[in-house]
């Protein structure tokens, strides 16, 4: 299992490495319904990620960090999954990718020192707008006190 805290952000070929380490199968498929999706099959685990959906690295990343997410924080669920479940699951690989991809201490240190506005800080992170949003909630929501 990682460390929560780390001091450089985590590169693309970073995420690739761990579902490798993992035994994870990641490939790029069209998924008509999903941007990526995570399966256990016979004992087999496997991400797949749309490619019509992968248009950057930022992306990417963001997708394939949120599908390792199910995968290693025990966030994977079926089709007959109750939604409150599904909510669950979804928040618990969130989390995993939020604390990976956007690390809180490093976030801090970028708002110091004066990247302020979400298209500065998801450049910074390398990560997509809508991910850092995300993780400003995520955050704001759990280590206010």
């Amino acid at each position: 299992m990682l460390p929560m805290l780390r001091k450089e952000k985590m590169e693309t070929r970073k995420l690739y490495n761990i579902a490798k380490e993992e035994g994870i199968t990641v490939d790029f498929f069209t998924l008509p319904e999903a941007k990526g999706l995570s399966l256990l099959v016979a004992g087999k685990r496997f991400i797949a990620l749309d490619k019509g959906a992968v248009c950057g690295e930022a992306t990417e990343r963001v997708l394939l960090a949120h599908e390792l997410g199910h995968h290693t924080a025990d966030a994977l669920y079926g089709p007959e999954a109750e939604d409150a479940l599904r909510k669950r699951k979804e928040r618990r690989a969130d989390r995993w990718a939020i604390e990976r991809l956007v690390p809180y201490g490093e976030l801090l240190d970028a708002i110091k020192q004066g990247d302020e506005t979400v298209p500065f800080l998801a450049d910074r992170f390398g990560v997509t707008e809508d991910f850092m949003q995300k993780a400003l909630k995520f955050y704001y929501e759990n280590k206010s006190a």
